[in-house]
């Protein structure tokens, strides 16, 4: 549960602010960022709308494939079920704000039942595991099936979303099933305060603190941990297809940096990387 307790973060909150990317230290490197920017160029996949039936890029069927590739099928039809569920409701509600509220504690109630750092979009809905990333991604894609407007924030261990309705933002924090739907605005102050302290002295790569993001760097993301956690199971083949992936969608310095680390550590000749990328399927 994350409390505020004058204006600090709660100690839970904290710790899994550190794990939540499973990148816990943000990784320094001797390599210059804006140079790694400019030389990896490369045309952004495009992504249509949830709602869309093009498969080859509904950002949904690609994050349901991104590590745990089971009850693929399965899981799509929950996911709509719940949309539909949810659409029901909205209509009998008067006010975004009562349905977002509702939306929020739902998802808790039926999906997250259980955070684990080392988890995949995929578990929420047969597993209930949960981590602030694929929570957050869950309630992007509810926001985004109901057209609502909203930033997906990403600091260098956690993400979060903040809403815009027409006169009020909402924040929600993913990582709190009691208190993390937040409408106040002096309390998405202390929030907002909270976690650029919380972050702010242990940066070793120059970044905005709180950082927008799209939903092509949301699935940057995901990749991003299955590289890390393949990395830290020493599969480093599939932590080098991971963060190859994870660059196509989101080139971040902290995602080059990583690169840079794995490179480093298993000395892969170009022929091995050449090879490793003729077979990106990464399961």
């Amino acid at each position: 549960m994350l409390k505020f307790y004058n204006g600090q973060m709660s100690r839970l909150l904290m710790t899994r602010l550190v794990i939540c990317f499973l990148n816990t230290i943000i990784i320094s490197s001797s390599l210059n960022a804006n140079q790694l920017l400019r030389s990896n160029g490369g045309e952004k996949s495009t992504l249509v709308p949830i709602k869309s039936n093009d498969k080859k890029n509904n950002p949904l069927d690609h994050l349901l494939l991104i590590g745990t590739r089971k009850n693929f099928d399965l899981n799509k039809v929950e996911i709509f079920n719940f949309l539909d569920q949810l659409k029901s409701k909205k209509n009998r509600l008067n006010s975004d704000e009562k349905f977002l509220e509702y939306v929020f504690f739902e998802v808790h109630r039926r999906y997250l039942k259980v955070f684990r750092p080392l988890t995949d979009f995929s578990q929420i809905f047969q597993e209930g595991k949960y981590n602030c990333l694929t929570a957050t991604t869950f309630y992007a894609i509810i926001l985004d099936y109901f057209n609502f407007q909203y930033d997906l924030i990403e600091l260098p261990n956690h993400i979060f979303l903040k809403v815009v309705l027409d006169q009020q933002s909402i924040l929600i924090e993913s990582t709190d099933p009691l208190r993390g739907f937040i409408k106040d605005s002096n309390e998405i102050k202390i929030h907002l305060k909270a976690y650029v302290t919380s972050i702010k002295d242990s940066l070793t790569i120059k970044t905005s603190l709180l950082e927008p993001i799209d939903f092509h760097q949301l699935i940057g993301l995901h990749y991003f941990n299955l590289a890390i956690k393949s990395f830290r199971f020493d599969n480093f083949k599939k932590s080098y297809i991971a963060i190859n992936k994870a660059l196509f969608y989101h080139k971040s310095p902290k995602l080059f940096s990583f690169l840079n680390v794995l490179l480093e550590k298993t000395k892969f000749t170009t022929l091995e990387k050449t090879l490793l990328m003729k077979n990106k399927q990464v399961t």
